[in-house]
């Protein structure tokens, strides 16, 4: 077989176009182990192939999920970053989009002594 030699040199090319670089650092002694198992293999030494083909596959299994970890960062960080900002100027109390928020109370004494309490919400632009 090729000793994932064609599985390695593909993960290279692809870390190599769409910028994974770190994943590169998996990739390229991938294909340095394909390339030891096959002359391994040639040589008529099965057992040191088959060990060096199999640590290729775990090093470009570990190259595909670094770069799926990068892929989600890259994902959910700017969601983040969104969310994080709106939520600054969201006012619980009157369910509204507000940067200003106050509570304030007047006291009316007219028939009885009752306290009225109010929230005023609004958004300035900064």
């Amino acid at each position: 077989g090729d000793h994932y030699m064609i599985l390695s040199c593909v993960m290279t090319l692809l870390c190599l176009i769409c910028g994974g670089w770190m994943s590169l650092l998996c990739t390229l002694p991938a294909c340095v182990l394909a390339l030891a198992a096959k002359n391994d293999d040639a040589a008529g030494n099965t057992a040191a192939a088959k060990t060096k083909g199999h640590i290729a596959l775990a090093l470009n299994i570990f190259a595909v999920l670094f770069h799926l970890v990068i892929i989600i960062i890259a994902i959910v960080t700017p969601i983040a970053v969104v969310l994080d900002d709106l939520s600054k100027y969201y006012c619980g109390y009157c369910s509204r989009l507000s940067n200003k928020c106050s509570y304030s109370y007047s006291y009316s004494s007219s028939y009885s002594s009752d306290t009225y309490g109010y929230y005023s919400c609004r958004m300035e632009y900064l």
